[in-house]
């Protein structure tokens, strides 16, 4: 059991479930400076951006809500870490 800097404990798989959903969301912030460069830049291809986007959506909501699966099932996520089952 891992514990957060928040206090929250977090089983392996919790963690590595939530690092992966963090990673998905810099992939997305990335794509949308990537997009927003283009635009400054006058670039007539800009949107070519807006099918990544909507792909790491796609990536971020599916690494979310495994995370929170994991959560619901496990039930490994907890301030004090004895609510684990």
């Amino acid at each position: 059991m891992e514990r957060s800097m928040t206090g929250v404990a977090y089983c392996k798989e919790a963690k590595e479930l939530l690092d992966a959903f963090a990673d998905t969301i810099r992939q997305l912030i990335r794509l949308h400076e990537d997009q927003f460069q283009a635009l400054v830049a006058s670039d007539a291809d800009s949107q070519r951006f807006d099918d990544l986007i909507h792909m790491a959506n796609e990536r971020k909501h599916n690494a979310k809500y495994a995370y929170m699966h994991h959560l619901e099932i496990h039930g490994c996520s907890t301030i004090d870490g004895t609510n684990q089952k």
